[in-house]
């Protein structure tokens, strides 16, 4: 137990450094410089693209979560069924 929280909370310090090193990297530079507007536009867009991957990610388990429920509902046999059926009772009583 403390082995693991002592790794985790090594990474989460070796994370932390390497997102501030990123910040710093902007901060050299003038704030009215193309420069600096180029280095936050980069950052901004490395952000947005990992967070559009892991949305990316999550939908698609989602999606195929769902897709195994619609299969265990078996709603094709029943429609079959139904469509087979001559009247409503007979497709209640089968």
């Amino acid at each position: 137990m403390k082995i693991t929280k002592l790794i985790i909370f090594t990474l989460f310090i070796s994370f932390s450094n390497f997102l501030v090193t990123i910040a710093d990297e902007c901060n050299k530079y003038d704030k009215l410089s193309k420069e600096y507007a180029k280095c936050k536009s980069e950052e901004l867009q490395t952000k947005t693209s990992e967070k559009a991957e892991e949305i990316k990610s999550k939908t698609a388990k989602k999606i195929e979560e769902g897709k195994k429920k619609i299969k265990k509902l078996k709603l094709k046999d029943k429609l079959i069924k139904f469509k087979n059926s001559k009247s409503h009772k007979e497709f209640i009583e089968n």
